[in-house]
């Protein structure tokens, strides 16, 4: 069975999408900066229980922004090993793989896919920095979200990309990384696309989002330049695997699945993509729905209809 690597898992989005996988009897990794944080958010979803995270889960504690942590996360197997380190909520068993080696080797095994819901911790503040070094008063300003980390969707991007970089130079030939290179589904937002700009964001919506989000989405733009660069260079792509950008709408809510019987609301989500965004644009989403189409499309359905474009997710 295929494994499933996740990164910012503690995040609405990324923690419905895993709790499903892992619901459904899927098998993932995902990299926790801590690991009790990401346990009891997983536990305290509906249909999860220890024993299920036992079985389908490891956790590999570490940073996004650590291309070493990043490596153990996406390598299921080493080359000297014969046991995968999937089942466990502990370090690979036997990961005898040296990140600093040369050479190469065919008998890595990588995530199948890797989802990403990084971003920063937002703050609503009313007030900005001084413009006037001498003064280290803020001054007052529209209400807007401040990041505890402006750049981390911007670094952990850069990282993971070395990070794939250094583990296709492992491989005999580029063709062989190529033949299983993991897909990347990132999530993103509405308001960024370079092709649009806000035209996927409602028209009372855009002077709000002017306002009040200029912070998260220079950063959620830089990443999403990062992969375009990286597209670019064609054959030497390490997103090979193909990418996929998500959009949602505002997001609201937590990070709580519905228990299974539930009616979601999963029937009432509209979906546009770049090209086409009308579909897909309106106000509000809950997180929980915005990891469950992932689940659907991306984890069961292995997302290759949407590879390549920026799908736009509303209610």
């Amino acid at each position: 069975m295929s494994t499933i690597a996740f990164f910012g898992a503690t995040g609405g989005c990324a923690n419905a999408c895993l709790a499903l996988t892992l619901r459904e009897g899927y098998n993932a990794v995902a990299m926790a900066r801590t690991p009790s944080k990401l346990i009891t958010q997983l536990l305290d979803q509906p249909g999860l229980t220890q024993e299920i995270l036992d079985k389908h889960l490891r956790i590999q504690q570490g940073d996004a922004t650590n291309i070493e942590d990043v490596m153990k996360t996406l390598i299921l197997q080493s080359p000297n090993s014969t046991e995968t380190s999937v089942n466990s909520n502990s370090n690979p068993k036997n990961f005898n793989f040296h990140m600093g080696e040369t050479g190469s080797n065919s008998n890595i095994r990588l995530v199948s896919s890797i989802i990403s819901g990084i971003g920063g911790t937002p703050t609503m503040t009313w007030t900005k920095p001084n413009p006037c070094e001498k003064m280290s008063m803020r001054i007052p300003t529209l209400p807007h979200i401040e990041l505890n980390n402006p750049h981390i969707t911007e670094e952990s991007t850069t990282t993971l990309l070395k990070a794939l970089r250094r583990i296709a130079e492992k491989f005999p030939s580029f063709e062989d990384y190529i033949a299983i290179a993991p897909r990347i589904t990132v999530i993103s937002g509405t308001g960024i696309s370079s092709k649009n700009g806000m035209k996927d964001v409602p028209l009372l919506f855009r002077p709000m989002y002017s306002s009040l989000l200029p912070e998260p989405h220079a950063d959620k733009n830089r990443m999403e330049k990062l992969f375009t660069e990286d597209l670019l260079m064609k054959n030497e792509s390490v997103l090979v695997g193909g990418l996929i950008i998500v959009r949602p709408s505002f997001l609201t809510g937590d990070h709580k699945i519905c228990a299974v019987g539930v009616d979601s609301g999963y029937d009432k989500l509209r979906v546009g993509t770049d090209e086409n965004p009308s579909g897909g644009i309106g106000y509000l989403i809950a997180r929980p729905l915005v990891g469950e189409w992932i689940f659907e499309e991306v984890v069961k359905g292995g997302g290759e209809k949407w590879v390549g474009q920026g799908v736009i997710l509303t209610c």
